[in-house]
């Protein structure tokens, strides 16, 4: 059988958004870069901001996005709107309550916060003005995990009601706070800012983040409320499917601490170098974004249909094998690609403070590092959604947890061994290292659980077909030389469609199908 039409549709509506609202991201990541550089200030904004992104990782984001999905696809199945209604909204005003109290102590303990971030940093004299700064900072940007509960809860509706394009064009609204302000920052503390500001330059950077915050909130809750989605908070924490939600949401949080537990690792490790964390969160957003645009939009449409075929064996390993099949076709080049073109990619994308002194070596290692883990990335969260379609949160958050202890003692043996670029290349070996532990634990473990041999049977071609082009996309850069951005930028455009083009006759060559075409049954939502 073909793909599932409604799934390519929502997954190729998805993709396009993602494409704009990515595109639009890089202006925010490079104007951050540019405007306070690959710096210790850059440091101490990135690391701060960074903090309400970790908390909620580590609190709430399991219980509000993959775990909530499941439980309202239910009850949409059942034209229950009104159910699922009040589910999210006491889902929310939970969430609301529990990370209220958290954002409370998190001021209070902004102080200690910033110490932890800075505690690589020397001479002294910088890690105390980083402390300083981080912690007016933190006292502003920690209640941001309000925001972003707002946001989890709607973007979880949203998917399970397959409108995809509002979730992927929400981080618009990030961008346009964070480069509103690094506008109003530049005009009002010049070119070469330090780590000592005024109060007005400090409250430009906080406040302009947590706007940008909202705006990201902003997006979803509009188009909830243009297909009639009414998100009210309420009290319910004894509703039975509010217990089921939190009952599996225990784990999930411990599964997303993966995500939080290797962000402060990169963070603290990464601020012993100097632009090493702002180097790491820019390399991030360039390596997300291939994800993204091809990855996420395939996980997103296929989490309904797993959640669906949860009783139905074969038809549930069929879509979790072609979910890895399609993931294998499009990230595997994309990784690669990153990997050889990593410098030429920076050294047009960056610009201002961001070309100083080593800036775009340490941008350009950082992508690489992280690129080499972009399909275990996708296979990770894939393998853990699926878990969550079969009611078990337990076995992927115990994975997660290993496998971000792995990811950690990476990061920690490059900041002790090595200094500099070499520190900030194991950042993303550490997190490329995590992935590719837990993708293969979880992958065996499905194995064994599903009777489902479930290896991905595009991933080898593709690797043939990638690795070459990519050694020869590496190889027309170093004999170019340094060029002027114009050229390089051309250079890099045309040797990318190039590469794309080969690679897509190469797959021919083992018979798959580069339309993302392999076997997906579709059936009925009954479960017949």
């Amino acid at each position: 059988m073909t793909g599932d039409p409604s799934v390519i549709k929502a997954a190729s509506r998805m993709g396009i958004a993602t494409v704009v609202s990515r595109s639009i991201g890089f202006v925010r990541v490079l104007a951050v870069a540019a405007v306070l550089g690959t710096t210790y200030l850059g440091n101490a904004f990135g690391s701060s901001n960074a903090v309400s992104n970790v908390i909620f990782e580590l609190v709430a984001a399991g219980a509000l996005s993959a775990v909530l999905v499941p439980t309202l696809v239910e009850q949409l199945d059942r034209n229950d709107s009104d159910e699922a209604e009040r589910l999210a909204g006491r889902i929310l005003g939970v969430a609301l309550v529990v990370l209220g109290a958290v954002a409370l102590v998190g001021i209070v303990l902004a102080p200690q916060i910033a110490r932890l971030l800075t505690a690589g940093v020397t001479p002294e004299v910088i890690a105390e003005r980083q402390i300083e700064l981080s912690t007016f900072l933190l006292r502003f940007m920690i209640p941001q995990i309000i925001f972003y509960a707002v946001a989890a809860v709607a973007i979880a509706v949203l998917y399970a009601k397959r409108r995809l394009t509002a979730t992927a064009l929400a981080p618009i609204g990030l961008t346009i706070g964070i480069v509103a302000a690094m506008v109003v920052f530049r005009i009002t503390a010049g070119p070469d800012p330090g780590l000592v500001l005024s109060t007005e330059e400090r409250l430009v950077l906080a406040l302009g983040a947590t706007f940008g915050v909202i705006l990201f909130m902003a997006i979803p809750l509009v188009a909830l409320r243009r297909i009639g989605f009414r998100l009210v908070p309420q009290w319910g924490r004894h509703d039975p499917a509010v217990r089921k939600v939190l009952g599996l949401s225990g784990w999930a949080i411990l599964q997303h601490s993966m995500i939080g537990l290797l962000l402060v690792g990169a963070i603290i490790v990464g601020n012993s170098v100097e632009g090493g964390t702002i180097a790491y969160q820019t390399a991030w957003v360039f390596f997300l974004a291939p994800y993204a645009i091809l990855g996420a939009p395939v996980q997103a449409a296929i989490l309904p249909d797993l959640a669906r075929q949860s009783a139905q064996p074969k038809h549930f390993s069929a879509s979790l094998k072609w979910a890895l099949n399609a993931n294998a076709v499009v990230l595997v080049p994309a990784g690669a690609f990153l990997v050889a073109a990593a410098i030429p990619i920076m050294e047009v994308a960056a610009f201002g403070q961001a070309t100083q002194a080593n800036g775009v070596n340490l941008l350009a290692t950082a992508l690489a590092s992280l690129a080499l883990g972009i399909y275990t990335y996708g296979a990770f969260l894939l393998m853990a959604r699926a878990y969550y379609a079969l009611g078990d949160s337990r076995t992927p958050a115990l994975v997660s947890l290993t496998s971000a202890l792995v990811g950690l003692a990476i990061m920690i043996l490059g900041g002790v061994l090595y200094s500099g670029t070499t520190t900030v290349a194991f950042l993303g070996f550490g997190f490329s290292g995590a992935y590719l532990f837990g993708s293969l634990i979880l992958w065996m473990k499905l194995r064994r659980r599903t009777g489902d041999d479930l290896f991905p049977s595009s991933l080898f071609p593709s690797l043939v077909v990638a690795v070459p082009l990519a050694l020869a996309v590496w190889g027309a850069f170093e004999l170019l030389g340094p060029q002027p951005r114009g050229v390089t930028a051309v250079v890099l455009v045309t040797s990318g469609l190039v590469a794309a083009g080969i690679y897509v006759l190469g797959l021919r060559v083992f018979r798959i199908a580069p339309s993302l075409n392999p076997e997906y049954p579709q059936v009925d939502s009954g479960g017949n």
